[in-house]
């Protein structure tokens, strides 16, 4: 039933429509970039709420072709990247400037791994002892690495940003231990993409973001039909 999910057009629709549909009853989708930022009047002429919903539906679709094994989906997330790195900078999130430009560049290193990898083949490193050590220190070093650059970003940690601090350090370090990991074709990817998913929902169910709360229970599920599909 799994993979049968992880190929469902249906499915693919069903994910564009919660964005839509949670951005619509939460009041962000018409927001105006005035709404975010002081630049001036002629910031209220850019959609930021829609453009914010596109983006999340480009994210959609780069996991959701990904877990075909389609290099499509990478290509998807390029351009998805570099929205997502303007949006979250606005949203107060200023470590986004140095985090973003890495998964940019490992987006990068994916699409020519897949391009030069036969379409349905994934790598077997993890079937070695080197290549166990190897994760193990990926996983240590990525966690360390995201939270020393997000502190770069920040600047000046104080009370009021700390929690914000470390949760987006550990979010940004468990996504990039599963973007180096689909970089190289592993599927144990799709366990941190869980993981990920899991406190992302945790997140929105504090903050009782009932929207949220639906958009990452749909990603949880999509992360198993991606990990059924890639076994």
């Amino acid at each position: 039933m799994l993979r049968n999910l992880a190929t469902s057009k249906t499915m693919d629709l069903l994910g564009i429509a919660i964005i839509f549909f949670t951005a619509l009853m939460s009041g962000y989708l018409f927001e105006t970039l005035n709404d975010v930022t002081s630049w001036g009047r002629w910031a209220v002429f850019i959609p930021f709420g829609f453009i914010s919903a596109i983006d999340a539906c480009m994210s959609i679709m780069s996991t959701r072709l990904v877990g075909r094994f389609s290099n499509l989906g990478n290509w998807v997330g390029v351009p998805e990247i570099i929205l997502g790195c303007i949006i979250d900078f606005l949203l107060g999130n200023h470590g986004a400037i140095l985090t973003y430009p890495i998964s940019f560049v490992i987006q990068i290193w994916a699409i020519k791994t897949w391009t030069r990898s036969d379409k349905f083949k994934k790598s077997n490193l993890l079937d070695t002892k080197n290549g166990k050590y190897i994760i193990s220190l990926l996983v240590t070093l990525a966690i360390i690495f995201s939270f020393i650059i997000n502190y770069i970003g920040y600047e000046h940690i104080t009370s009021s940003n700390m929690t914000l601090y470390v949760l987006t350090s550990l979010v940004f370090g468990i996504s990039l231990i599963a973007n180096i990991m689909n970089a190289v074709k592993i599927s144990t990817q799709w366990k941190f993409w869980l993981l990920y998913d899991f406190i992302q929902l945790a997140k929105a169910i504090s903050q009782l973001n009932f929207a949220n709360v639906g958009k990452y229970i749909y990603y949880i599920i999509m992360a198993l039909a991606g990990n059924a599909y890639w076994k």
